[in-house]
């Protein structure tokens, strides 16, 4: 099985709707991110500071992130031997919509943070 392949699997196992080619537009309620990385032992995208104002990807139910394959690393030691020694200000790694099970132990999609999640995979 491939890297992008494996993250797509991933992707979808923590609640990722999938898109794959680049002319693909999905609808969102603000604008789109653009993540630096994915992740593909867990389905995760990366999404840093220095690219992207951190509400973009926080304050919309729907949010629409745009990924290139070739950016798919298998995992969290790749990522921050990227990263390097000069990080910055905020990465966030997202991994599906959104859960609390903080309100009477039932689980609430959306509370934190987006309810529904795209990855638009980019060749």
């Amino acid at each position: 099985m491939s890297l992008v392949e494996r993250f797509v699997e991933n992707a979808e196992k923590v609640g990722f709707v999938v898109h794959r080619g680049s002319g693909e537009r999905v609808a969102s309620d603000g604008e789109p991110s653009r993540a630096a990385y994915g992740l593909a032992d867990t389905g995760s995208v990366v999404v840093l500071a220095s690219d992207e104002p951190r509400g973009r990807s926080l304050l919309p139910f729907v949010h629409v992130t745009y990924l290139v394959e070739s950016l798919i690393l298998p995992g969290l030691d790749e990522l921050f031997a990227e990263l390097g020694n000069d990080l910055p200000s905020s990465v966030a790694i997202i991994t599906g919509p959104s859960r609390s099970g903080d309100i009477d132990m039932t689980l609430t999609v959306g509370v934190h943070g987006p309810g529904e999640v795209h990855i638009v995979l980019v060749p």
